[in-house]
């Protein structure tokens, strides 16, 4: 199988369309975990971070 050598802009594709993947799952995850946190205790949480 031959390696193909991608140019500097196929990268910086590759690399913003993951980042606009992460951020779009985040979002969703952020919202369904502060949902869960307020049925569970009936209070907002005050921070969410993710690594």
């Amino acid at each position: 199988m031959e390696t193909k050598k991608l140019t500097r802009e196929e990268v910086l594709g590759r690399f913003q369309a993951s980042l606009e993947k992460k951020k779009t799952f985040v979002a969703e995850l952020e919202k369904s975990m502060r949902d869960e946190y307020r049925k569970e205790t009936g209070k907002e949480a005050k921070s969410f971070s993710v690594l």
